[in-house]
């Protein structure tokens, strides 16, 4: 009998790749008559997506699953056995911290994700487009552009955009409206479906090109470039324009082969998972490090970061009974209101009181944050989930 999936995912959020993958593969490894579940404590707000058949699921008993975890994810959270990493992006990107265990399975989503350190053979490209909404409503009247920072974010922006458009953050629909009265889409995220969305609408998107990076090394396979300039030169923006018409029948042949590579990770997950497992004391070895110092500790215990990283990981700190007394975020909109059924503090005013304090870090900035907190006496001990 095979064993069971849990997918370490966060909540569902059509504006993320990322997590639209990972919900995407619970849903096909249900249809392929697997057992696979998203994680979740059903306490804290969870999304799924009405469309997939992603139930969720809770337990301590692990031994007969297989865990996926995100590349971003350290650790072992679940102190599962048998664990899959799947690099949705080269290991280290969003974070600079790589932390993993032994007998381990690794798999990239494509090509320019492999990473010569981690001996990732398996290929696992599982996709979804919200392609219904984007359509070229051949409008002759374009003019301006748009551009998106996204993973991108601290890249220096160098095209004009004294009057382009900042799309971060917007909703499909209005996103549309936008590449279908644009000229240009300029992306400083060097991988991002946005760039096809673009394109369907008669939008030429730009990738801004990494100092450093060829073409080749920025996409490898060929076919994942058609309609998309990689840099502003005239010999780019036509071969965005050529091969733009072919952007719909490979969208539609992604998703097929998405069918093809889950099939294929079943197959390798399921025969090496029957050879090898995690130790006993192998995962006593890689328990979340900062577990034991937060359950010991008299001060008081600080979350930084209203993230959805911390609601994917709060129920692992409720089974080990760690409870944070106070959750902050650099955020101004976020002051004054509730996540997880705590309020959310201003940090630069929490941390000048009296009390001593003890501080998790559940967001990505996270090597900004530790700066931050060194200006700090009130700051004993600083951790992070990454």
């Amino acid at each position: 009998m095979n064993k069971k999936y849990i997918i370490f995912a966060p909540s569902f959020d059509e504006n993320v790749g990322g997590v639209i993958a990972m919900h995407r593969l619970c849903h096909i490894l249900n249809e392929q008559g697997e057992n696979a579940f998203l994680w979740h404590d059903e306490v804290s707000p969870f999304n799924v997506c009405s469309s997939f058949n992603t139930p969720t699921i809770f337990t301590k008993d692990l031994n007969d699953f297989i865990v996926i975890y995100m590349e971003v994810v350290s650790a072992n959270p679940l102190n599962c056995p048998h664990v899959v990493r799947w690099f949705l992006n080269k290991p280290g990107f969003f974070t600079g911290n790589i932390n993993y265990g032994e007998n381990e399975l690794y798999f990239f989503f494509q090509e320019v994700f492999k990473d010569s350190s981690y001996a990732a053979k398996h290929k696992l490209y599982v996709t979804y487009f919200i392609k219904h909404i984007y359509k070229n409503n051949k409008r002759g009247d374009r003019e301006g552009s748009c551009y998106m920072m996204r993973k991108g974010r601290g890249r220096k922006i160098v095209h004009d955009h004294g009057n382009s458009i900042q799309i971060d953050g917007l909703p499909h629909d209005e996103l549309a409206l936008i590449f279908n009265k644009t000229k240009f889409f300029y992306c400083y995220d060097l991988h991002s479906a946005y760039t096809y969305f673009a394109s369907l609408c008669g939008c030429i998107p730009i990738v801004i090109p990494q100092e450093g990076l060829s073409e080749f090394e920025w996409q490898p396979e060929e076919r994942l470039r058609y309609g998309v300039a990689y840099g502003d030169t005239i010999q780019q923006v036509e071969y965005a324009k050529s091969t733009s018409n072919k952007l719909a029948l490979l969208i539609d042949e992604l998703e097929l082969e998405s069918n093809k590579y889950v099939e294929n990770f079943i197959s390798v997950s399921q025969t090496v998972f029957k050879g090898i497992k995690k130790s006993q004391k192998q995962l006593i070895n890689e328990q979340i490090p900062y577990i034991l110092k937060l359950k010991s500790t008299k001060n008081k215990i600080v979350f930084f970061g209203a993230s959805e990283a911390l609601r994917t990981l709060v129920s692992v700190l409720n089974i080990e009974n760690i409870q944070c007394d106070y959750i902050v975020d650099n955020d101004l909109k976020k002051h004054g209101t509730i996540f997880l059924g705590k309020k959310v503090y201003n940090p630069n005013v929490l941390f000048e009181s009296n009390d001593l304090f003890d501080v998790l870090i559940t967001s990505s900035f996270h090597n900004e944050i530790s700066t931050q907190l060194k200006l700090f006496s009130t700051v004993e001990n600083v951790y992070s989930i990454f």
